[in-house]
């Protein structure tokens, strides 16, 4: 059962890995194109490259795709955001030949104030030639008149497209670089990849050694160049699904574990006969592998098939969550069944290689005493490779606590795991610990049949151990996985509060915010200062490193870091932010200035007064002196840039947030309602109280999926739980019948094993809040500088309390058929006995 159950689940993720792989990401707005030369986001001397790409014999045109960010506003004044977090960009009407787009209805736009929709976006918006359609840009909302609806080459699936007349996109677009790609459109009878070639040539004699900011792609990586900056659907999925299939097979591995060792010690007879026989040792093994490997593919045979299933099940809920598009096809090839069953094997094989080692090492004259008591000792290489590897986990851990870590996302999961692997190997001595620690205080308290339970347990430490696994693994992934996610927002909040200095944060519930709101905002009566905050992409390095390493022709890796740079209005710093500055004032910045977080400052080795460049992800540089050294930069930014200079090289030139901060005297509510009648003009626009907003939605908990891969794995630990509590008790006829003999009634047999059950639990629970706090601690402290942490105790609680009922149900069931079965016929106490 408990093989079919982990082929289940792999066997979900494989066939969902596997159609991820296959899923293609089409392009869409460059689907009439050959090639593509794409920026990142934009392209430099455009002029020049048409010019150079049109000389090409091989071309018959060179289109450029002006583009800049653009949404439209439905009805009732709520943004239409692009679908699977695509773009939502306008474009000039030029651009449209990319797609290929034709006019299914109207004309082209002949004036700037009116627009060309998609075909998708008119009917989500239910307009049509002649209607009107609200649109927010850079400088605000407009109404535009719908002069034409168009339809793409190729269904438009990730975004919506809205075509404006070349001088209206020029003006909304609003930087000196508004290209993002140039698509190249060859003759019929030339080959595409011989015109891609030609294309990098031209590329690379015109750009030099900056044609590496370019990218140059035809076939599938059109889409690649056009979706650069959306992870697309498949490989959302992948991410998802990757986390889920390895913390299936661990899972999968301890259970299976478990079960094979309960298992193979209830055959200890059997094999001390083999052994007193002249059976080998290696006999023995290799019985034992066979056995396994023959019930996995007996597994095979029911676990492929229920895997599809589970994979076809999360497919529907994945695309009714609108986690996946509904076009995202479900693929079962050969390769995802296939690579579960031969993972499966190989993790049953190691499981039955653990288990039958030493089984085949008891000498046939020490079976009976094995059997009866299994020795309880721990091999001397066990315990060393356990504590290795409790030793490595903890110099991780310490390295969370003290800042030098990363303890957030697949860290904490991560460090789940290899503690796991500890307590697996030094599974009977925690046991025995725990037992020492929660059940000798207690057994004076317990009646007559729990005094006996904790009897029980000591004796039988294997058996105890094999139950506890896996609920110390259940409790402690659970755990895990809802309280880290409390913790960063706590932390993230807690950072906040000490940095923000400002009033109101009004946030996007759309793709940002236009900077017109926060330029408007500051011009409002009450508003002492105000600012929109930029997220950028660059690099940050040593202007002087650079220089030398200019002159001496090679890199300083060392120099050279990737920073997250934020960017606001330079005199309205001082008023809205306290960043605990260490060195200079952020008094001093300015359009040629900046201010460095203290990690960044020690990275690259600067302190105030040097200067520092800024290497853009569209190629550009610009050369800032740092005014200032701040310590809060913990959920900021290593940077904080001058916001003039910085749009120019945004990607997306919308601001995260604005932040407002109220003049001495003003009345706030003023203040706040202003802002929301200022938002009126800018869709999207939230406006909140500065002392607690935050990521609102950062600590709800877990997403659909870890939800998903929660109640998977806790599914299957149950199963897995009543599987060795079942088989553990039905190995104990001959102790009942003893039991009875000596006048033990069968309710007082059941109680002692439902007090067995409950305990199992309680000691499950010492090395699951070990591991826990093992974890959640250090990152506690090192994100809020508290040592308790955030914890969901609801969830934790119910799941402690259902693993105890499931136990305690468990036993009562498997003890009743035990006992029946030995009290069947006459004679039956002494046959069960003997």
């Amino acid at each position: 059962m408990a093989l079919v159950l982990a082929l289940v689940m792999t066997t979900a993720c494989a066939v969902l890995l596997e159609s991820g792989a296959r899923a293609g990401s089409p392009a869409e707005r460059y689907a009439g194109t050959d090639v593509v030369v794409a920026g990142q986001p934009f392209v430099p001397r455009v002029g020049e490259l048409r010019a150079a790409l049109a000389r090409l014999p091989s071309v018959e045109r060179a289109v450029s795709e002006l583009s800049f960010p653009s949404t439209v506003v439905d009805g009732s004044g709520r943004t239409v955001e692009a679908p699977w977090g695509g773009p939502s960009l306008g474009h000039s009407w030029e651009s449209a030949d990319l797609g290929r787009f034709a006019l299914r209805k109207g004309r082209a736009p002949a004036g700037d104030s009116e627009v060309v929709l998609d075909g998708t976006l008119a009917g989500r918006l239910d307009v049509g030639v002649g209607d009107t359609v609200r649109i927010a840009g850079l400088d605000g909302l407009r109404p535009y008149r719908v002069s034409g609806v168009a339809d793409p080459r190729r269904q438009l699936e990730r975004q919506y497209a809205v075509f404006h007349t070349s001088r209206e996109a020029v003006r909304l677009a609003d930087t000196d670089q508004p290209v993002r790609a140039v698509g190249v459109l060859g003759k019929r009878t030339t080959d595409t990849e011989a015109l891609r070639r030609q294309v990098e040539k031209a590329v690379t004699a015109l750009y030099g050694d900056d044609a590496g900011a370019l990218v140059v792609a035809s076939g599938a990586g059109r889409a690649e160049a056009e979706f650069w900056d959306v992870p697309s659907p498949a490989t959302m999925l992948s991410s998802l699904v990757g986390t889920f299939g390895v913390l299936s097979l661990f899972v999968a591995g301890f259970v299976v574990s478990g079960t094979l060792t309960l298992a193979v010690a209830g055959r200890l007879t059997e094999i001390g006969l083999l052994r007193a026989v002249a059976a080998t040792k290696g006999q023995i093994r290799r019985m034992i592998a066979v056995e396994v490997l023959l019930v996995t593919v007996a597994a095979a045979l029911l676990g492929v098939p229920g895997g599809v299933g589970v994979a076809v099940l999360l497919h529907r809920v994945l695309v009714d969550g609108e986690v996946l598009p509904p076009s995202f096809a479900l693929s079962v090839g050969p390769v995802a069944p296939w690579a579960t069953v031969g993972l499966a094997a190989l993790v049953a094989q190691l499981a039955a290689f653990a288990a039958a080692r030493r089984a085949s090492r008891v000498r046939p004259v020490e079976v009976l005493r094995e059997s009866a008591a299994p020795a309880p000792r721990l091999g001397r290489r066990r315990v060393l490779l356990g504590v290795g590897v409790f030793a490595g986990a903890g110099g991780c851990l310490g390295a969370v606590a003290a800042g030098r870590l990363d303890g957030g996302g697949g860290t904490a999961e991560g460090m789940v795991l290899v503690l796991m692997i500890g307590v697996a190997l030094l599974a009977p001595l925690v046991c025995r610990v725990a037992g020492a620690l929660f059940l000798a205080p207690v057994t004076w308290l317990l009646p007559r049949d729990g005094a006996l339970a904790v009897r029980n347990l000591h004796r039988q430490n294997a058996r105890l151990a094999a139950t506890v696994t896996p609920l110390v693994l259940a409790l402690s992934l659970t755990g895990t996985l809802l309280c880290v996610p409390l913790i960063t927002s706590q932390g993230a909040q807690q950072s906040e509060r000490e940095r923000l200095l400002a009033d109101h944060v009004v946030s996007s519930s759309g793709p940002g915010i236009a900077p017109g709101y926060a330029e408007r905002a500051a011009r409002l009566p009450g508003v002492a200062a105000a600012s929109g905050q930029l997220s950028v992409d660059g690099e940050l390095s040593r202007a002087d490193a650079v220089q030398d390493d200019a002159n001496a022709g090679q890199d300083d890796d060392a120099s050279v870091i990737g920073g997250s740079l934020v960017a606001m209005r330079a005199e309205a710093v001082p008023g809205l932010l306290d960043l605990g500055v260490r060195a200079g004032s952020l008094a001093r910045l300015g359009d040629s200035s900046m201010a460095l977080g203290d990690s960044a400052a020690r990275s690259l080795d600067v302190t105030v007064g040097d200067r520092v460049r800024v290497n853009w992800d569209d190629g550009g540089r610009d050369t800032y002196r740092v005014a200032a050294v701040y310590s809060r930069d913990r959920d900021f930014a290593d940077a904080l840039l001058p916001h003039t200079s910085a749009a120019r090289h945004a990607a997306t030139p919308l601001d995260d947030t604005v932040l407002v901060r109220a003049a001495p005297g003003a009345d706030r509510d003023d203040v706040e309602r202003e802002l929301k009648a200022l938002a009126a003009d800018f869709p999207g626009a939230r406006t909140g109280d500065g002392a607690t907003e935050s990521r609102s939605g950062a600590g709800a908990g877990a997403n659909l999926f870890v939800l998903l891969l929660l109640t998977m794995i806790n599914v299957f630990t149950a199963i897995a739980v009543v599987k060795t509590l079942s088989m553990a008790t039905a190995g104990r006829r001959r102790e009942f019948a003893l039991l009875r003999l000596a006048g033990a009634q069968s309710a007082q047999v059941l109680r002692m094993l439902a007090w067995e059950a409950v305990l199992t639990c309680v000691v499950a629970l010492l090395p699951a809040a070990v591991v826990c706090a093992s974890v959640l601690v250090p990152l506690s402290i090192a994100m809020t500088g508290s040592a308790v942490p955030a914890l969901a105790g609801g969830p934790l609680a119910a799941l402690a309390f259902g693993a105890a009922v499931v136990a305690v149900a468990t036993v009562t069931v498997a003890g009743r058929l035990a006992m029946r079965s030995a009290l069947a016929t006459p004679g039956g106490l002494a046959r069960a006995v003997s």
